[in-house]
């Protein structure tokens, strides 16, 4: 029966398992003093940070923070919830798990049915190899979508042979057996007669989905060739609800050794074909989009989820339910990003076509949960005019609403808002948008927009979100000047537009909204061409004696460059992992959520653009060094020319 653990057990449970034992059987351990040290398991590292004192039964790592007893080791390495690790632990240690009385749960309810389920996986297993139709099936699997033996076996493939009743007359000879095929969705009762039923899955390639602890609980089929549909899965059943499963997640735990994001993609093979590339934390919705009880399920494994998508319409609108789906549910140091995918293309043909190497390439370049949101807020409305400016301030805070309040990440966004809007943050922070209703199913305005901003990712081991709340050192304002800087821009307080909305355009009861900031000054449009276009670097120099006086923008500028410089095969996901600076990451996020950056990133001849911008830096650094170098007036004409001579000089970079 099911019930609550009783906590006597688990102290005696704890009192007789041998952490060290535990851990030895999972990783390598190095006796230290008293102590045991290794590599830690739950992140990357060079030199051991893990730590175990066998005295107090507790484990330490000094490099990312985990730590714990035995039960919360075993969840963590094996990807287990609790009651999962109790049971395994009680049953190395030979001890039964006692149970407090109480309702059993729906698997113990249909256990009967489990069985008939796992019965039925194994017999479509066994016609993959045994049936005389079987090199219909191995050669599509095999020669059509390039799967291994050893890959089929792990995510337990088979095959559903032509007929109407071989599941049924193996395993359903029973009338109770019949019954428990039918209520698992294995059957179908026959319209003109009552109690006869035929198999469900005929002449197919199977797919047994898991639950997280590796039941059978359901079941896909693919079509061989036209038949429709092309996909059949399993109804809905006492052990199965498809809006909570995700195929693959059994999987993922099982064969992942580190498992800090997962990547959710559409369809069975892309999981299959990205786990066989060695990509084995993907998973896939079973027939719907993602929603917020899968980002939920999710996040209680991982920090971090990927939401990949194919880059054509309905890729980008299963964005926005995705997006819609993740803001209700999401969490402080939890991350979702979105990968869309070149037209045309889908993880299984992506990864066979670059490999595993490109395809973590573009993992790592996803962009992120913000900018999404933002770019979703944008396409819906027309920018440059005050209306337009308007209600983009009022879509993205609709959305931003719906993430909880005492979130950070909710203050994160709405100060990123208050930088694109001129609206200060609390003014935003007291605005109650009344939003319409939500038609993101049929809303294909994401799917419509230019796909370039999508394009530009930068999020990938950004910054942590509290240096969002530090204001950057970085005048965007600054013209050209070398050293100095003009005021930033900063909105004032109840400020409204000099033209009133058109009557009925917004609710009456709704501010007024100000215009958005100006435009980018050309130093600032500099740098966000180089984090655009980061190829152009190797094509542009940038003097040493500008180098040396940059404050202000143009440090950033330079520091941009210089980075570009020498790795030119990187891109703007690399350059922020790699920035240590907090003001200078807030300034480069800064840039590319500006309303420029569409622009700049259309620019036929970027490139041209900074070097027209560091010309005019070296003329004004030339004028300056001239006139401290220089008399109080220049009287004669080879002064004049003498003055010309050094501004080319250093016009040729020669400091």
């Amino acid at each position: 029966m099911a019930g609550r653990i009783p906590d006597q057990f688990i102290d005696e449970l704890l009192a007789r398992t041998d952490l060290t034992d535990v851990v030895a059987s999972r990783i390598s351990l190095k006796k230290t003093g008293q102590n045991y040290s290794a590599l830690c398991p739950f992140h990357n590292e060079k030199s051991p940070s893990f730590s175990l004192n066998p005295n107090k039964q507790f484990y330490y790592c000094f490099g990312c923070g985990a730590g714990g007893n035995a039960i919360s080791f075993v969840m963590e390495h094996d990807h287990l919830d609790f009651i999962e690790a109790i049971e395994l632990l009680a049953k190395e240690a030979g001890m039964e798990v006692p149970r407090d009385q109480g309702a059993p749960d729906r698997y113990e309810q249909n256990a009967e049915l489990l069985k008939r389920l796992s019965e039925s996986a194994q017999f479509y297993q066994q016609q993959l190899t045994q049936h005389p139709d079987k090199k219909k099936a191995t050669d599509y699997l095999s020669r059509d979508r390039g799967l291994s033996g050893q890959i089929a076996k792990i995510f337990g493939l088979g095959f559903a042979p032509p007929g109407w009743d071989n599941l049924l007359k193996h395993i359903g000879t029973r009338a109770e057996s019949q019954e428990q095929l039918l209520h698992g969705g294995m059957l179908v009762e026959k319209k003109d007669q009552p109690g006869h039923y035929y198999d469900r899955f005929r002449d197919r390639i199977i797919f047994p989905i898991r639950d997280s602890r590796g039941r059978v609980i359901a079941f896909g089929g693919r079509a061989f060739g036209d038949e429709k549909p092309k996909y059949l899965n399993s109804p809905e059943t006492p052990v199965f609800h498809k809006n909570q499963e995700l195929y693959g997640l059994f999987e993922a735990k099982q064969n992942t050794p580190v498992l800090d994001q997962i990547i959710v993609v559409e369809g069975y093979m892309d999981v299959i074909v990205l786990a066989q590339h060695g990509i084995t934390n993907a998973v896939a919705t079973l027939g719907t989009s993602v929603n917020s009880q899968h980002i939920r399920k999710l996040f209680k494994l991982v920090s971090k989820v990927v939401l990949c998508f194919d880059g054509d319409k309905a890729g980008r609108a299963a964005a926005i339910r995705g997006l819609e789906a993740a803001l209700p549910v999401m969490q402080d140091e939890k991350q979702i990003r979105f990968l869309f995918l070149p037209e045309g293309e889908d993880p299984d043909s992506l990864v066979r076509k670059e490999g595993k190497e490109a395809f973590n390439n573009r993992l790592a370049d996803a962009s992120s949960l913000s900018h999404a949101l933002f770019e979703h807020a944008r396409n819906q409305v027309t920018l440059g005019d005050e209306e337009g400016e308007a209600q983009f301030t009022r879509n993205a805070m609709g959305l931003i609403q719906q993430i909880p309040k005492e979130l950070t990440f909710r203050s994160v966004l709405i100060r990123q808002l208050s930088e694109q809007s001129g609206i200060d943050s609390e003014t935003l922070s007291n605005t109650n948008i009344k939003t319409r209703p939500n038609t993101s199913t049929n809303d294909t305005s994401y799917a419509s927009s230019s796909s370039h901003t999508m394009d530009v990712s930068y999020e990938q081991g950004a910054p942590d979100y509290q240096h969002y709340d530090m204001a950057p050192s970085f005048d965007e304002y600054d013209d050209y000047q070398a050293t100095g800087s003009q005021p930033e821009y900063k909105p004032t307080k109840n400020t409204s537009f000099k033209k009133p909305f058109k009557k009925g355009k917004f609710h009456n009861n709704e501010p007024e909204l100000p215009p958005a900031p100006p435009s980018l000054s050309r130093l600032a449009k500099a740098s966000l061409c180089l984090l655009l276009h980061p190829h152009i670097a190797k094509e542009i120099e940038i003097p040493d004696p500008i180098v040396n006086k940059a404050e202000g923008h143009l440090q950033l500028l330079c520091k941009i460059w210089r980075y570009f410089h020498k790795h030119p095969k990187h891109n703007v996901g690399h350059f922020l992992v790699d920035l240590t600076d907090p003001d200078m990451s807030n300034a480069v996020l800064k840039l590319l959520n500006h309303n420029d950056a569409p622009i700049q990133l259309k620019l036929p001849h970027p490139q041209q653009e900074v070097i027209d911008v560091i010309a005019k830096l070296e003329k004004n650094l030339g004028m300056e060094s001239l006139k401290n170098g220089a008399s109080d007036s220049i009287n004669t004409e080879q002064e004049k020319q003498d003055w010309r001579n050094r501004i080319e000089q250093i016009r040729r970079k020669k400091s």
